[in-house]
């Protein structure tokens, strides 16, 4: 019992001998240990930190102005409430990283945020103020864009970005071979002749297999695909050059061959009209 009362006594001093004010300080010089009798920085806590009670719950790292005791600049941790909408609204917690600019809250991580109406609870959430500008949801979908809009990641598609995108470079990947257009040049590739493609193309005002302007507006447009069509599309054009001009050499040899013929056959009409003449003077 002795040495359980002279531990509590050591306690005792140790948290309030440097009181002043009635408000319990620490040494001006030195480190804290909590948990340890060899803390290695200023407050060494060994074992875990934690802070609880009352619906908002933080810890705060950061300036204070002096005068006022406002915090001014710094970063919160910690799990704030909040009422969710509809006719039984609840209050619901979400642990939060937000920071603090001038006494003002600024940038926000949000962990768990509730679903809305086109996405599923947010796994992270990032944002400004309070207005959210990203979210991660639980079953790995990005948004980009204002919470407040609330456009949905199409089914298919991990990543949406409202307004669109500005980057210098995009580099698509291609699964495999056969998501390319050079299967246009296979022996076995049956193109349409020209005379069914301007069938095709009177008939849909598209080309084949190529999407028409309605299916893009109803489904969007897949960059890999289109470029491997319009591939497609610049493959089959260069082979019917190519056959065209096979056609020319063609007709161009067989015009060639038709004038020789001609040209001997002149020469052998004026040989006969020759004989024909001394035939004629010898008579």
């Amino acid at each position: 019992m002795k040495k359980q009362l002279l531990t509590l006594s050591f306690a005792l001093c140790a948290a309030f001998g440097y009181s002043q004010t009635n408000s319990p300080t620490w040494p001006a010089s030195g480190n804290v240990g909590i948990g340890t009798t060899s803390p290695t920085v200023k407050l060494d806590v060994v074992g875990g930190f934690g802070l609880s009670g009352g619906p908002t719950k933080l810890a705060y790292f950061g300036g204070r102005n002096s005068s006022t005791g406002v915090n001014t600049n710094g970063i919160f941790l910690g799990t704030k409430e909040f009422a969710a909408g509809g006719p039984l609204a609840q209050l619901f917690y979400r642990s939060s990283i937000f920071s603090v600019l001038g006494a003002t809250y600024t940038g926000f991580i949000d962990f768990g945020r509730p679903a809305t109406a086109n996405t599923t609870s947010a796994s992270l959430s990032f944002g400004y103020g309070s207005t959210e500008y990203m979210r991660v949801n639980q079953d790995g979908k990005v948004r980009i864009g204002l919470d407040t809009n609330d456009i949905k990641t199409p089914d298919g598609y991990k990543l949406f970005v409202e307004d669109g995108i500005l980057t210098e470079k995009v580099k698509v990947a291609v699964k495999t071979t056969s998501d390319w257009a050079d299967y246009v040049f296979a022996s076995d590739y049956k193109r349409m002749t020209l005379d069914e493609v301007a069938a095709f193309t009177k008939a849909n005002k598209h080309l084949p297999n190529v999407p028409s302007a309605e299916e893009i507006v109803n489904c969007g447009l897949d960059v890999a695909k289109m470029d491997a069509k319009l591939l497609e599309k610049i493959e089959e054009l260069t082979l019917y050059i190519i056959d065209q001009d096979d056609n020319a050499k063609q007709l161009k040899a067989e015009l060639l061959e038709q004038k020789k013929e001609a040209e001997y056959q002149k020469k052998e009409i004026e040989e006969l009209k020759a004989q024909m003449k001394l035939l004629m003077a010898k008579q």
